[in-house]
C-alpha cells in the first residue's frame, strides 16, 4: 500500500498537524494492523481546491497508472477525506475511478472512511463536499473582510527587497509588534538611490548591478529586471481581489507613481533590448539602432579593426564602412565629427536669444489653446476605439466570428487604442517648465558641440535620439549626412537662423515669426535631466 499527506498552508504546518504529524500516525495505524507502506507522497504547502493544483497527488495517480495491475497498492492510506482533496466533485470522480479503473480503494485513518464499496463512497463523498462547503463558507467571512482590507491599503503578502513586515504574526523576534506595518529598511536606502541611477543617471543595469556591489548589496539581473516593473515601490499595489484598480498603501514610496510611469515608458520603447554588448562603445556613440545607412535603410553596426587600430562604422547589407573618428590621411570627416558637426549646426548666438524665447512663447501659447480640443478629439477616437472592440468581442462570445478573426482584428483594434492612448498621455499637462526648460535650451545652443562632446556615452545615447528621433541617416556611398528628422525645438532654430541671419537687431525685434503649427508633444521630449 501507499500514503499520501497534505497541508495547504504554512499556519497548518504549525498549527494543524503537520506531515511529520500525519506520517507518524498513517505510520502507527500501519504498524498495529501489519500493513507495509511502499511509498510515501507527501505534499507540502498545496491548495486542494483544484486538482490541477494538487502536484503531488498528480504524482501519485500518474504512478498508479504507470504501475502494472500486479504491483498496484490495493489501499492508500490518508489521514482523513478533507486532507484528499476539497474540490468536492472533482475529487469524488477521481476517487470514483481509482476503485473502478485501477481497483485502488482510499483509507482514512483518523475517520475511519473508505471506498471499499457503494456504500463507503456514498459517505466518503458526503465528507468531500463537506469539506467543499466549509471553504465556501470561509470564503464568505473570510473574502469581504480581506476585499475591505485591501481597499483600505493593507498590503496581503510578503513585500518585495528593500521592505520589512512588522506586526503580531511575523516569525522574526525582532519585528513583533501589536500593528502590521511595512518599514523601508536599509537595503531599500540604497535602492531608492538605485532607482535614481536609471531615471536620472541613464545608468545601464550592467552599471547598477556594479554600483550596488560595491554598497555591499548583490542581486541577480533578472531580480534587478523585475524590480523595475514593481508598482509596490510607487507605494501603491494591486490585488486580483480589487481588479482594475490602484491601491494606495502605508509604507514610505521609492519612486513617484510619474517616475514609475517613465521607467515603463523608457522600458518598453528602448533601443536597446536585444543588442550585443560592443566593445568599445565610447569611441562609437551612434549604434546601435540609431545610425541608419542612407543608400538602404539599414541599422548599422561598428567594429574595432585591430591591426590598424581604427573603428568603423557598418552597412552589414551594403557591405561598407566609414571611419568613426578623422585620419589625417582621410578624404572625408570621420563621422564622430560629421554627427558633431550637424549638431554644431544649430548653434545660434545669444543675440538671438530674446526674440527666439518670444517666438517659442507664442509657440506654446498656440498649443496650450489647442490642448483640450486635442485631448478631446483623441478621447472620442480612443472611445469609438474601444466600442468597435467590445462589439467584436461580443460577436466572438456568441460564437459569430472565428477566434482567428477575433485574434487578428481585436489584436488590431487593441494596438490602436494602446496608441491613442500614448498620445493623450503625451500631450503637454501644464507649461511650468517652459522657462526652466528653454534657459536650459539657450545654454545648449550657445555651442551645442561641445555640450555634446561633455556628454558621457550614456547621455550621449539619449540627447542624439532627442535631437534625431528616428535616427541619423548617412550615406556610405558619397561619406555624408543626409536629411534627417529633427525635433521640434532644434529645427526651430534653424528656421529661426534662416529667416533673421543678416537682418539688424530694430528689424528681428520687429517682426516676430507668426505662430506655427507644430506637433502636439510640446517640448517634453528634451526634458530629459541634462
Amino acid at each position: 500500500m501507499w500514503s499520501y499527506t497534505r497541508v495547504s498552508s504554512k499556519e497548518q504546518f504549525l498549527n494543524n498537524g503537520s506531515i511529520r504529524s500525519q506520517v507518524k500516525r498513517i505510520k502507527s495505524f500501519a504498524e498495529t494492523h501489519n500493513l507495509i507502506i511502499a511509498k510515501e507522497f507527501d505534499a507540502e504547502y498545496e491548495s486542494s481546491k483544484r486538482i490541477n493544483t494538487q502536484k503531488t497527488l498528480n504524482e501519485l495517480i500518474n504512478a498508479i497508472k504507470n504501475t502494472p495491475s500486479k504491483n498496484r497498492p490495493k489501499i492508500i492510506l490518508i489521514w482523513s477525506p478533507s486532507r484528499f482533496g476539497r474540490a468536492g466533485a472533482e475529487h469524488i470522480e477521481l476517487f470514483v475511478s481509482l476503485r473502478r479503473q485501477y481497483n485502488v480503494f482510499l483509507y482514512s485513518v483518523s475517520t475511519n472512511h473508505n471506498t471499499f464499496s457503494d456504500r463507503d463512497e456514498n459517505e466518503f463523498s458526503l465528507q468531500l463536499l463537506h469539506a467543499q462547503r466549509e471553504n465556501f463558507s470561509r470564503q464568505d467571512v473570510i473574502i469581504p473582510g480581506m476585499k475591505d482590507a485591501i481597499e483600505k491599503g493593507t498590503f496581503l503578502g510578503r513585500a518585495p527587497r528593500g521592505y520589512d513586515h512588522f506586526g503580531p504574526r511575523v516569525t522574526d523576534p525582532s519585528k513583533v509588534q501589536a500593528k502590521q506595518e511595512i518599514k523601508l529598511n536599509a537595503e531599500g536606502l540604497v535602492l531608492k538611490e538605485a532607482f535614481k541611477l536609471k531615471l536620472y543617471e541613464n545608468y545601464t543595469d550592467r552599471e547598477i548591478l556594479d554600483w550596488l556591489s560595491m554598497k555591499g548589496f548583490r542581486i541577480s539581473k533578472q531580480s534587478l529586471n523585475a524590480m523595475w516593473s514593481k508598482l509596490f515601490y510607487t507605494g501603491y499595489f494591486t490585488n486580483s481581489l480589487v481588479p482594475d484598480k490602484k491601491i494606495k498603501g502605508h509604507w514610505e514610496p521609492i519612486i513617484s507613481l510619474k517616475e514609475f510611469k517613465i521607467l515603463q515608458d523608457r522600458s518598453t520603447n528602448s533601443n536597446q533590448i536585444g543588442i550585443p554588448k560592443i566593445n568599445g562603445k565610447t569611441q562609437t556613440p551612434l549604434v546601435p539602432k540609431f545610425l541608419v545607412c542612407a543608400d538602404c535603410n539599414n541599422n548599422m553596426t561598428s567594429y574595432y579593426n585591430k591591426r590598424k587600430g581604427i573603428y568603423y562604422y557598418k552597412c552589414g547589407k551594403c557591405n561598407k564602412t566609414a571611419n568613426a573618428n578623422t585620419r589625417s590621411r582621410s578624404i572625408n570627416a570621420g563621422l564622430n565629427q560629421q554627427f558633431a558637426e550637424t549638431i554644431n549646426s544649430f548653434k545660434f548666438s545669444k543675440t538671438f536669444h530674446k526674440l527666439f524665447s518670444k517666438q517659442l512663447e507664442k509657440i506654446i501659447a498656440y498649443e496650450m489653446s489647442n490642448l483640450s480640443e486635442n485631448k478631446r478629439l483623441i478621447k472620442t477616437e480612443i472611445n469609438s476605439l474601444k466600442k468597435d472592440y467590445d462589439e467584436i468581442e461580443y460577436r466572438y462570445a456568441l460564437g459569430k466570428i472565428s477566434e482567428g478573426i477575433y485574434t487578428k482584428h481585436g489584436l488590431k483594434l487593441k494596438k490602436q487604442i494602446d496608441l491613442k492612448r500614448k498620445q493623450l498621455e503625451n500631450l503637454p499637462t501644464k507649461k511650468s517648465n517652459h522657462q526652466k526648460l528653454l534657459k536650459k535650451f539657450l545654454k545648449i545652443a550657445e555651442n551645442p558641440r561641445e555640450f555634446y562632446k561633455s556628454l558621457n556615452y550614456n547621455d550621449k545615447r539619449v540627447f542624439q535620439n532627442i535631437v534625431f528621433p528616428e535616427g541619423f541617416h548617412f550615406s556610405l556611398k558619397n561619406k555624408q549626412c543626409r536629411t534627417s528628422k529633427v525635433n521640434m525645438i532644434f529645427e526651430l532654430t534653424n528656421s529661426f537662423k534662416a529667416n533673421y541671419t543678416g537682418k539688424k537687431q530694430k528689424t528681428q525685434v520687429q517682426n516676430e515669426l507668426e505662430s506655427c503649427s507644430v506637433a502636439g508633444t510640446g517640448l517634453e521630449p528634451v526634458t530629459f535631466g541634462l
